[in-house]
């Protein structure tokens, strides 16, 4: 391998990162749930499948290597730095930070007109997580803002996940329901389109609005024995017509998917 399609390699690396990062925060930490008062450090390798809404760009499917840490207080999960500031069998309040799992890259899209906008860059984002443990299912809330730019805007998330284990310390299966707000700022900063970008591209120019997508999903997690462990997803969100009117965007929904092997260290 050249160091030209080393450099690929490793861009495309990066690229995958958010997206295993943010889905390992909702379906493997759960099964780790309070596992982590001693400090335990985990190591896995991930294989993720995304298709975007954007138009012009194809399925990408990724292998990348994660990392994991879970203590009493601070957890580090792919990509998301966690400080719980309290926490209790049934309850959770933590400050997260971590990169969100977006971005829009012009030179990557096979999408002539596309390839004339601007780059929407990662965000690195902050706030407040919130989890709530009941016999009836676990419920989350958080919002969170993009500390590199303030004017792009936050996003606020309600979740529900149930589990249909007898012993979710051994292993999980259940379906999950997320319901986002995202501020216009911050739905713009993705979708749409400036008058300079629109006389570049030819693409009419577009504002959009606040949003509100559902997302619904099945997770599942297993112990194989005590180091050793499986976790996945499949993921399908409903985009809001805010995002499906972009001139950037094709079709209502958007699918993604990953499995985990995780070996406790």
């Amino acid at each position: 391998m050249n160091l030209t399609q080393k450099q690929k390699a490793f861009r495309k690396a990066l690229k995958a990162a958010p997206f295993i990062g943010l889905t390992l925060v909702s379906g493997l930490a759960v099964a780790a749930e309070k596992e982590s008062s001693k400090g335990v450090w985990q190591a896995g390798l991930a294989l993720a499948t995304v298709d975007a809404a954007y138009k012009g760009r194809n399925r990408d499917n990724y292998v990348f290597p994660v990392l994991g840490y879970e203590s009493e207080r601070l957890y580090f999960r792919g990509i998301e730095l966690g400080y719980r500031l309290l926490s209790s069998r049934s309850q959770e309040l933590a400050i997260v930070s971590g990169i969100g799992g977006k971005r829009f890259d012009p030179k990557k899209n096979n999408n002539a007109e596309l390839q004339q906008l601007d780059k929407r860059d990662f965000r690195l984002e902050t706030g407040l997580k919130f989890t709530q443990r009941t016999p009836y299912g676990r419920f989350t809330a958080e919002s969170r803002v993009n500390v590199r730019d303030f004017d792009t805007g936050y996003q606020s998330t309600l979740g529900y996940f149930y589990s249909f284990s007898p012993s979710p310390r051994q292993w999980q299966l259940g379906p999950r329901l997320d319901v986002s707000y995202v501020s216009g700022s911050y739905t713009d900063y993705f979708y749409g389109i400036s008058q300079a970008e629109a006389g570049r591209s030819g693409l009419s120019a577009y504002d959009s609005n606040s949003s509100w997508n559902v997302a619904i999903s099945l997770e599942g997690f297993v112990r194989l024995n005590e180091r050793w462990s499986l976790a996945g997803t499949i993921k399908r969100s409903f985009l809001d017509d805010a995002i499906r009117n972009s001139p950037m965007t094709e079709g209502s929904h958007a699918n993604s998917a990953f499995i985990i092997i995780n070996y406790r260290l």
